[in-house]
């Protein structure tokens, strides 16, 4: 099972303890609820409000509260599990967790950076928009309908291709068979309004 984080071995107290917490089945429901909070905020987010209002630095606050609970979520989960030299079901080695992990660390930096006027810095709030993405993450089905999607793309693609291929053939015989039809408007059968 090996050390995660290289410091909690798998007798660790804080290690059983982040397992217990990770999966307790409460634990997911109170991240969905938190991540339909943060979905809300973003909501409500609009670059037409003053940047110095109450509603901004409410919501500013809110994702900081929401941020420093995903980042609980994730340490919980990274004590627990492992981040990558722990098993076949280490943190890491999930593509979901890669994506939890990923709109986290983004969110961390805007919040350490966020007097700091790179552009690159500002660029990574963009990344919160991710975050009800997460659902799908929680969600089992979901996370089967995405996956099936993500697998029939070459398939799609393909049929997509008979279909283009199907209108030109089409639009080759239309041409063919209406040339010098349609080359002028007969506009005396048409009432006056219309000529």
């Amino acid at each position: 099972m090996g050390r995660s984080l290289f410091i909690f071995g798998p007798e660790n107290r804080i290690r059983i303890f982040s397992h217990l917490i990770y999966s307790h089945r409460f634990f997911d429901r109170f991240i969905l609820f938190l991540i339909g909070i943060s979905t809300l905020t973003l909501a409500f987010e609009s670059p037409l409000q003053d940047p110095q209002g109450t509603i901004v630095t409410v919501l500013k606050y809110v994702d900081y509260v929401m941020s420093s609970f995903f980042f609980c979520e994730c340490l919980t989960k990274l004590i627990a599990l492992g981040f990558i030299g722990c098993g076949e079901n280490s943190y890491i080695r999930s593509p979901w967790n890669i994506l939890d992990f990923t709109i986290v660390l983004s969110s961390l930096l805007s919040m350490i950076f966020v007097n700091v006027d790179l552009k690159s810095i500002k660029s990574l709030r963009i990344l919160r928009v991710l975050r009800p993405l997460r659902i799908v993450s929680k969600n089992r089905g979901l996370k089967l309908a995405i996956t099936s999607l993500f697998n029939s793309m070459p398939n799609i693609a393909n049929l997509l291709l008979i279909v283009v291929f199907f209108i030109f053939l089409l639009a080759i015989l239309c041409m063919t068979l209406f040339s010098g039809k349609f080359n002028h408007c007969a506009t005396d059968h048409l009432p006056l309004s219309y000529r």
